[in-house]
């Protein structure tokens, strides 16, 4: 009995001990990563494995069959086209029992690469390989316009090597852009052929002087169109001129549409002109010729000045320099458009008190500056022209100037240098009728009033008015606007604003404006005194703030441009002209003179009509210390 017992205790022994084993399993992989290709992907994983087992792989991109099985196996691996700019990857993961193993399964991105993307051909026909090397599907794409060139193969799959054919040219140069595509992206091919045949460009047009012109300025420009090449070449001209139409004197070479003649021509002479378009292969084509025949009008020469006024009281005069931006060389005829503006401009300067009866101490010079367009940028609308100074509406009344051009130009003019220029006062007048003015006031001294040829007919608009705000009053005077702004009504003056006020108060600025309103203090206390000055007082309200800063009068030219200045502003004014002279200032000399100590009807009835709602004030100056 014993001897069964135990012969069951072993029997019962092998039947746990061969169950146990039945549950054992084992997982062995080939590899624990794949590569698949970016196109048409596929891959095999082997394994081993004892037992039941399934796989997964959580991914829109990439599956996987079978999914389960039991014993050794073999998994296809299938990828979608990866057609974007990065490798991508996923693991795939094998379950036996309690046995888990992932493989990485990983998908190169396309790639394609040429030796060269610039390929110039000879005018006879040939072909021209291409080399590529790819690990994806790529295709050729050749306009349907471009007939001349042809690729085989069209596409393909890897590297490979790409022959381009290309027939014979008979014409100018031509250009192919051909693409070779792949995944999502491309590679632009540029193909260029030399010309067959020089074609030469084709006869300018001339523009002006106008043929046969008769009375035309000795300064005449010569203008044509430009010319056409049919080759896409890039053109030159010659343009040639004299007394002679068999034998032209005067040959120059430019690539420009025009041409400043350097020195007055002779007056009452007929003259011969023609251009010559010449490509870069020297092929050439000559326009007319045409005549002209001079007069004694004598215009001005890009960076000629003449003396408009010469001072004749005082050791040094105060001197303006009068010049125009937007000015076409041809505007600069004697009598034309440059010298009308202008004089307008200078006569409308001294036509107010106390200029007018100072006169004599100013000496006034006119600049001729060429621009190429006529009229001036318009930056608020988006209108640009070329200019000589680049000056510019900007929007509101704002303007903008190339300062520094502007001083190399009048440099132009003998005797004027960097220091002299801390004395003298730069008017650019602007060619265009459109309200607004800046001025532009350097703590030294220098300054650019700049005054766009304003036709407006509304109260203190007009271009003269301007030029007596911006040129008379900031540039000359270095008077302070009085008005207040819409965004400043009800404010009191900033500190930051204040503090800029003093510092160009200290270099003798301002005379007509206070920051204080202490009448024993005040910088023009000395007229309360006077009889005659009973219009000077305080009126808060100056300096664009409702608060904190006072002038010497309820009005005058610094608020609304009319044409009257206030006391102490004529007093600034003549304080200058004064200095400059050599001659020493007193309050009595100013007095004895000063005419004009009220505004004219003329100025009063401006300020009548200025509506405070819709009148636009000038742009405040730009200071630069």
């Amino acid at each position: 009995m014993k001897r069964f017992i135990f012969s069951l205790m072993l029997l019962s022994g092998f039947f746990l001990f061969s169950c146990e084993k039945d549950e054992m399993h084992s997982l062995v992989i080939s590899a624990d990563t794949l590569l698949v290709s970016n196109f048409e992907g596929v891959a095999s994983l082997d394994f081993e494995a004892s037992g039941n087992w399934t796989a997964s792989v959580a991914s829109t991109w990439c599956v996987i069959s079978p999914k389960s099985g039991s014993g050794n196996a073999s998994i296809n691996i299938t990828a979608t086209d990866n057609t974007g700019d990065k490798e991508r990857g996923v693991y795939v993961h094998i379950t036996a029992g309690d046995i888990k193993k992932s493989v990485y399964v990983k998908q190169e991105r396309p790639i394609l690469s040429i030796d060269t993307n610039k390929i110039s051909l000879g005018k006879e026909g040939g072909s021209f390989v291409l080399e590529i090397e790819s690990n994806t599907r790529w295709q050729v794409e050749i306009p349907e316009e471009i007939s001349w060139i042809s690729a085989d193969p069209m596409e393909g799959t890897g590297s490979e090597n790409i022959l381009f054919s290309y027939v014979e040219n008979e014409g100018g140069a031509r250009n192919a852009s051909i693409k070779l595509r792949y995944a999502r992206n491309d590679h632009d091919v540029q193909f260029s052929q030399s010309r067959g045949v020089n074609m030469p460009p084709e006869a300018v047009l001339l523009s002006s002087p106008f043929d046969s012109k008769v009375g035309a300025d000795r300064m005449s420009t010569f203008r044509w169109f430009s010319a056409v090449d049919p080759d896409g070449d890039d053109v030159s001209y010659k343009l040639e001129y004299g007394y002679s139409i068999s034998d032209m004197d005067y040959s120059v070479e430019t690539v420009d549409t025009l041409y400043y003649i350097p020195e007055y021509l002779l007056p009452n002479t007929t003259y011969y002109w023609r251009v010559i378009a010449i490509d870069e292969f020297g092929s050439e084509s000559y326009s007319e010729t045409r005549s002209f025949t001079t007069g004694e009008g004598k215009g001005y020469l890009d960076g000629e000045y003449r003396v408009y006024q010469q001072y004749s009281k005082g050791d040094n005069p105060s001197l303006i320099i009068f010049t125009g931006d937007g000015y076409l060389s041809d505007d600069h005829e004697a009598g034309g458009k440059f010298d009308t503006h202008l004089d307008e401009g200078i006569e409308a300067f001294f036509s107010v008190e106390p200029y007018k009866s100072y006169r004599d101490y100013f000496s006034v010079y006119k600049i001729a500056a060429f621009s190429n367009e006529s009229g001036v940028s318009q930056s608020d609308i988006s209108v640009e022209k070329d200019t000589k100074f680049s000056t510019a509406f900007l929007g509101g009344s704002s303007l903008g100037v190339e300062t520094d051009d502007v001083f190399t130009h009048i440099r132009r003019i003998d005797g004027v240098d960097d220091e002299s220029l801390k004395d003298i006062l730069i008017v650019v007048v602007m060619n265009q009728d459109r309200y607004a003015g800046t001025c532009w006031m350097w703590s030294d001294g220098r300054a650019i009033a700049l005054v766009p040829v304003s036709r407006s007919g509304s109260p203190g608009a007009h271009f003269s008015n301007l030029i007596n705000h911006e040129a008379g009053g900031h540039g000359y005077g270095r008077l302070a606007d009085e008005y207040v702004t819409s965004d400043n009504t009800g404010k009191r003056i900033t500190d930051s604003q204040a503090e800029k006020f003093t510092s160009f108060e200290s270099k003798g600025f301002y005379a007509n404006v206070s920051l204080t309103d202490d009448r024993s203090t005040v910088k023009w206390k000395h007229f309360f005194p006077l009889a005659d000055y009973a219009r000077v007082a305080l009126y808060e309200g100056a300096f664009y703030y409702s608060y904190g800063a006072w002038r010497p009068e309820s009005s005058s030219c610094m608020i609304h441009n009319e044409k009257y200045y206030n006391a102490p502003s004529r007093e600034a004014i003549v304080r200058r002209i004064f200095e400059t002279a050599g001659m020493e200032y007193s309050l009595n000399a100013f007095i004895e003179k000063d005419i004009q100590k009220a505004p004219s009807a003329e100025a009063s009835a401006v300020v009548k009509s200025v509506n405070p709602l819709t009148f636009l004030p000038l742009a405040p100056p730009v200071l630069v210390e």
